[in-house]
């Protein structure tokens, strides 16, 4: 009897010992198969975001190239030789993009977009031929680039940041299920692990230790849990917030005043530095973004009682003043924002000092179909000034 009794005994061992080995060899498995996955989706956003980010700043370059022949800036054929060669590298990078798998229909909308717009402004700016520029025709240039092929520039390069935008965003999905899975496979050890001591000890004595385990992972998944939350929190916010000077975005801005474009009427301003390029390229990029930093918080200290602050690209800023503030009262406060931004600042033991533009919109209801629009005309607006001498502040007139 006690032989038997012995081999009953060992013999739950063993089906201990086996159901627990063929577990974590199931469970190797799948953590490798969550492994490559990950790894996957990692190279395929790679990928994916360099060829967006390659036609961005190839559109960029090309945009500053037509810029640059509407001025009479640079010799006009060899910018125009340039721009042929940044089109081919765009169609070179929209070739990379087409040629990755597994990129969600959102994400190929919105790329087929940019890429449409990409095309429109290709097609328009070879509609206007070499003739005008080698008839020194820069008014025709000058129009077409401020009132029509700069949108499609702006329009371009956003659906391109949103299709980075919704790629990242696809992948942040992937990742949750993938960690999900990954916490299914640890909550499904455990289990196994408990029931196995359960079977080769005694219920009485496990049972208590069970008890306490649950609780303790029910602790830490109350723990994670809380920090996704958390996660997903500050993730929404980035997404309508600039993390170098904490302001709010362009997108942002979209939000906050496309529904009073039909029927309100407000004061809307943008400012920037003029010449802002010199200090990146005198003292590198870093030092770039402290100035920005330090103009920001200024212009928070100074004007966030009586204007809305957008830090909507780069060094460009927009103020959308309280309701309060009258067409007069708006004209005085950009004169004091124009003197903030142009002040003396001390970053990283310099002094920089940087004269500014800007221009006020007294806005009509009804003057624009969308918030784009209204940044193009004021950015037109102060882009007309900054080719005047810059330094100064212009009104957008209503049409």
């Amino acid at each position: 009897m006690a032989k038997l009794s012995s081999k009953k005994g060992s013999g739950g061992y063993i089906f201990a010992a086996i159901l627990i080995a063929v577990i974590y060899v199931i469970n190797t498995f799948l953590v490798e198969n969550i492994y490559w996955s990950n790894a996957e989706t990692s190279q395929r956003v790679s990928k994916s975001n360099n060829s967006l980010n390659r036609m961005n700043s190839y559109l960029s370059e090309i945009n500053k190239n037509s810029l640059s022949i509407a001025a009479g800036v640079g010799n006009p054929m060899a910018l125009i030789a340039q721009t042929d060669g940044l089109y081919a590298n765009i169609q070179d990078a929209e070739k990379q993009f087409e040629s990755i798998e597994g990129i969600s229909p959102e994400a190929t909308k919105r790329y087929s977009y940019a890429k449409a717009m990409i095309e429109t402004y290709k097609k328009r700016l070879e509609s206007l031929g070499t003739g005008t520029i080698e008839t020194g025709d820069q008014n025709a240039m000058s129009d077409v680039m401020n009132f029509d092929l700069y949108s499609l520039q702006i329009t371009a390069s956003e659906m391109l940041t949103s299709t980075i935008d919704i790629v990242n965003a696809d992948t942040a999905k992937m990742n949750a299920k993938n960690t999900a899975k990954s916490y299914i496979l640890m909550t499904v050890m455990m289990i196994v692990a408990i029931l196995g001591e359960i079977a080769v000890w005694l219920f009485a004595r496990r049972a208590k230790k069970a008890r306490l385990e649950l609780e303790e992972r029910e602790m830490r998944l109350a723990e994670v849990d809380a920090k996704l939350k958390n996660t997903r929190q500050k993730a929404s916010d980035l997404a309508v917030m600039n993390v170098l000077t904490g302001m709010k975005n362009r997108y942002a801005l979209d939000n906050d005043i496309s529904d009073r474009l039909e029927s309100g009427r407000f004061q809307i301003a943008v400012f920037d530095m003029d010449n802002f390029r010199s200090i990146n390229d005198t003292y590198g990029y870093d030092f770039g973004d402290e100035y920005l930093a330090a103009v920001a918080e200024r212009l928070k200290q100074e004007f966030s009682d009586v204007a809305e602050i957008y830090n909507i690209t780069g060094n460009e800023f927009c103020f959308v003043f309280n309701k309060n503030i009258s067409e007069s009262q708006a004209t005085g406060i950009a004169q004091n924002i124009q003197r903030v931004m142009s002040s003396p600042y001390e970053v990283l033991n310099l002094t920089v000092q940087l004269p500014c533009s800007g221009a006020v919109y007294h806005y009509l209801p009804g003057d624009c179909l969308n918030v784009n629009s209204v940044l193009v005309k004021l950015d037109t607006a102060m882009r007309n000034a900054k080719m005047n001498g810059g330094n100064m502040i212009t009104t957008v007139m209503n049409i």
